[in-house]
C-alpha cells in the first residue's frame, strides 16, 4: 500500500510538473507571438484597426475563436498528443492578438516591469493552490459568477459608457478574481491527474490542463499592465 501510494505521488509530482512546464512556454509563446505580430506592420494594423473600429466584434471574435480551438484541444487529448499540440499552438496563436496593442501603448520597462511582478503573484497563488488543505472546489460557483460579472460590465462601459474610471476598477477586479483563479486551477491539477491515471496520454493532458494557466496568467497580466504601466509609450 505504501509503495502504490509513493507511485501515485511521484506520478502527481511529475504530472504537476509537466503542466506548469507547459504553462511556462505557453506564456513565453504567447509573448513572443504578439511581439512578432506587432513588429509586422500590416498585421499590426489591421489588428489595430480592427480592435479601435469595433472592439465588440473583435473581442468576441478573438475569444470565439480561442475558445474553439481550446475545445478542440480538449476532444483530442485522449487520441493523440500531435493534434493536441496543434490545437494548443493555434490557441496561443490567436489569443496573442489581444496582446499586440500593448506594445504599441506602454514602454518595454512597463511590459518587464508587469510581467515580473504578475510573474512573483502567479508563483505565490499557484503555491497556495498546491499547499492548503482547503478545499478550494467550493469556489467554483463564486468565481463563475464574479467572472460573468465582471464580463457584462466590461462589454456594457465598452458598447455605452466608456469610462476609464469604470475599466479601473473593472482591472482591479480581474486581478482580485484571478488571484483566486490561480490558486484554483492549482490544486485542480490532482482532480485532473487522478481522473486521467491509467491514460496513455498524459503529455497531451498536462498541456490541456496547462491552458486554464495560461488564461489566468495572461488575464493578470493585463490588467496589471493597465492599472500600473501609465500608457508611457
Amino acid at each position: 500500500m505504501q509503495t502504490i501510494d509513493k507511485a501515485k505521488a511521484t506520478g502527481l509530482a511529475r504530472f504537476t510538473s509537466l503542466v506548469y512546464l507547459y504553462t511556462g512556454l505557453g506564456i513565453a509563446l504567447w509573448m513572443l507571438v504578439a511581439n512578432a505580430m506587432a513588429k509586422n506592420a500590416t498585421i499590426s494594423k489591421a489588428i489595430l484597426s480592427m480592435g479601435g473600429s469595433h472592439p465588440f466584434i473583435f473581442s468576441v471574435a478573438v475569444i470565439a475563436i480561442s475558445f474553439g480551438f481550446i475545445n478542440m484541444a480538449m476532444r483530442f487529448a485522449q487520441r493523440s498528443y500531435l493534434m493536441t499540440f496543434i490545437s494548443y499552438v493555434l490557441f496561443i496563436a490567436i489569443f496573442a492578438t489581444i496582446g499586440v496593442p500593448i506594445f504599441f501603448i506602454y514602454s518595454a520597462a512597463a511590459i518587464t516591469q508587469a510581467l515580473t511582478v504578475t510573474s512573483v503573484i502567479f508563483i505565490v497563488s499557484a503555491a497556495y493552490g498546491l499547499i492548503t488543505k482547503r478545499d478550494l472546489t467550493k469556489w467554483s460557483r463564486t468565481l463563475m459568477i464574479g467572472l460573468i460579472s465582471i464580463i457584462v460590465v466590461s462589454l456594457i462601459n465598452l458598447l455605452i459608457f466608456k469610462s476609464s474610471l469604470v475599466m479601473l476598477l473593472v482591472n482591479i477586479a480581474i486581478v482580485i478574481i484571478f488571484l483566486f483563479y490561480i490558486a484554483f486551477d492549482s490544486q485542480n491539477i490532482k482532480a485532473i491527474y487522478n481522473n486521467a491515471q491509467g491514460s496513455e496520454n498524459l503529455g497531451a493532458i498536462a498541456l490541456v490542463a496547462s491552458i486554464n494557466l495560461v488564461l489566468d496568467f495572461v488575464n493578470l497580466f493585463m490588467s496589471l499592465l493597465s492599472i500600473f504601466g501609465g500608457g508611457d509609450n
